[in-house]
């Protein structure tokens, strides 16, 4: 990545959909449910499409999914997944993971992977 080209860096952005799962239902009602309430269009980019997007404006961005699987039952974008993506696309992506640590030692299993 080259600092020196961007114009900026979008700190908060989630990775909602998978190139490797199938859609979860539960998820799309949520993100629609979400769209709604914020009133907004709901756009649902891919980690590659959201590289595209950002790439095209100079703009480097942080990408990370939500662990909501415990909570609201909800299938989320793995970490190695989001991780892979964004190795794809180093010059404008930079992964955070994400896990709920009411996980315990799943979660830390997972953060040593």
């Amino acid at each position: 990545m080259n600092v020196d080209e961007l114009v900026a860096i979008d700190i908060h952005t989630h990775a909602e959909v998978s190139t490797r799962m199938l859609p979860d239902e539960a998820e799309a009602e949520a993100l629609e449910a979400r769209g709604r309430y914020f009133r907004y269009e709901v756009k649902h980019p891919t980690i590659a499409q959201m590289a595209a997007y950002y790439r095209e404006r100079k703009i480097a961005f942080v990408v990370f999914t939500v662990d909501q699987e415990r909570g609201l039952g909800i299938k989320r974008i793995s970490n190695e997944e989001v991780a892979e993506s964004a190795h794809e696309h180093a010059d404008i992506c930079i992964p955070f993971a994400s896990i709920d640590p009411a996980r315990g030692k799943m979660g830390v299993r997972e953060a040593r992977r």
